[in-house]
């Protein structure tokens, strides 16, 4: 069976189709994106303008078309922290609803950071060990520790990349990313002793933010790409070389122009979050939400399909 996820975030809006073989195996046979970032008009305004406002159904509208010409069996359509956060986010999904006859799930925190860990789950990075999931988005972080497929615990924190870079200079410097690190260090610490104190094996990054940190500050590494292995010290060094940067910079070295803005805060971001847990390897990964939104939805399926069959009387 074919799943898709489309999910409206705060940087991208990206559909996704998943296949399901008959022994369970996911594959991806859609990978579709459009480059909005939303979360840095909103988390300067705290609504949805109106020129955001057209791009985003008009994103929308291509990317379901899409979705459409390739059938899936079900579909599921979520969004996260840039419209959870806009005081019209509400408004802008009943009109999706109302244009698509959709059904769109506006993620509580919670929900945001259980189904990134679902996601994480299925990464061979983890290996049945106890993990850390970081999901890091454009307006928040997900945090979620379980082992499996259960998760023990979640938390939500109000330190996404565009949110931090909102309003910021063009080029994130070394005093910016000073004050930065002070700012989340404040929102993080005491999350992070909780989690802490969980006993993580592992600690895993997952989200384009994520990637596209790792892939810019480990290309001159041996394990250089946008997945695998972190080392805190060589990830804080590339970091403090890259701090000044200008966006034209960085889109030269092979940033995603939609990422250029925000790609230096992401990295501050998992390095506060790496001291805090204290750890000095992290991974990051390809999974995250909506590969957990697809295995809740290929779950569901599999539990509708074991429930008995109603039976009706027969005068």
């Amino acid at each position: 069976m074919e799943l898709a996820v489309l999910d409206l975030g705060s940087t991208t809006f990206h559909l996704q189709h998943i296949r399901v073989d008959e022994i369970g195996r996911f594959s991806t046979t859609l990978d579709l994106k459009r480059s909005l970032c939303l979360g840095t008009q909103v988390f300067s305004n705290g609504f949805i303008d109106g020129a955001s406002w057209d791009a985003c159904l008009g994103a929308v509208w291509e990317l379901l078309e899409a979705s459409d010409a390739a059938k899936p069996a079900r579909r599921t359509i979520v969004a996260t922290s840039a419209i959870r956060s806009a005081s019209n986010g509400a408004d802008l999904i009943r009109e999706i609803e109302r244009t698509h006859g959709v059904e769109v799930r506006m993620l509580s925190p919670h929900e945001e950071a259980r189904l990134a860990y679902l996601g994480q789950s299925a990464s061979d990075a983890v290996g049945g060990r106890r993990v850390a999931a970081v999901d890091l988005g454009g307006g928040s972080v997900e945090i979620a520790v379980g082992e499996g497929t259960r998760c023990i615990h979640a938390t939500s924190l109000a330190v996404g990349a565009l949110r931090v870079r909102a309003q910021g200079a063009r080029a994130f410097g070394r005093e910016e990313a000073r004050r930065a690190a002070v700012r989340i260090r404040g929102v993080v610490a005491a999350p992070l002793r909780e989690i802490r104190a969980l006993d993580p094996e592992i600690v895993v990054f997952g989200s384009g933010s994520a990637r596209a940190a790792r892939k810019l500050l480990m290309r001159s590494y041996s394990s250089a790409g946008k997945i695998g292995p972190l080392d805190t010290a060589s990830f804080r060094e590339a970091l403090n070389a890259h701090l000044g940067f200008t966006p034209a910079q960085l889109i030269e070295l092979g940033v995603d122009p939609a990422r250029a803005d925000s790609v230096l805060a992401a990295a501050t971001i998992m390095l506060e979050i790496m001291d805090g847990l204290g750890v000095p390897h992290a991974y990051v990964s390809d999974k995250g939400l909506r590969d957990g939104a697809a295995l809740e939805l290929y779950r569901e399926h599999l539990a509708r399909d074991r429930q008995p069959l109603a039976t009706t009387a027969v005068a």
